[in-house]
């Protein structure tokens, strides 16, 4: 039963993955609405990681790591954004249960966003 759920972990974030980089220009959420990745963020998310993703008090001392750090962003792949927001990790929730694989992409490309542009 280990292996099914394990196989299917894996099908499923491989599917978002793909989802992710077929670059989707505009997702719409329900009834066509476009999703709005930043009030899903501040909704789901700014708790523990903050509005700018650097981390709340709370957040701190659940050890969130600040998403807005552009070396935490270089260390981290996209599979696992999408693997950590679809089946949480250490003590954030799985928001795979709730929200829609769409959604979870919109959130993985804004956790994208959110750290400094490197100056060339």
């Amino acid at each position: 039963m280990k292996c099914r759920r394990k196989i299917w972990v894996y099908i499923t974030s491989m599917c978002i993955v793909a989802g992710l980089y077929a670059g989707y220009s505009s997702v719409y959420g329900q009834e066509g609405e476009e999703i709005n990745p930043k009030k899903l963020f501040e909704y789901h998310c700014a708790t523990c990681h903050g509005d700018d993703g650097k981390g709340t008090k709370r957040g701190h001392e659940l050890k969130a790591p600040n998403l807005a750090d552009a070396n935490w962003q270089a260390t981290k792949k996209d599979e696992e954004l999408l693997n950590s927001i679809t089946n949480g990790k250490n003590k954030m929730p799985r928001w795979g249960e709730k929200l829609k694989a769409e959604e979870i992409q919109a959130l993985a490309r804004y956790v994208r966003k959110l750290a400094p542009k490197k100056r060339e």
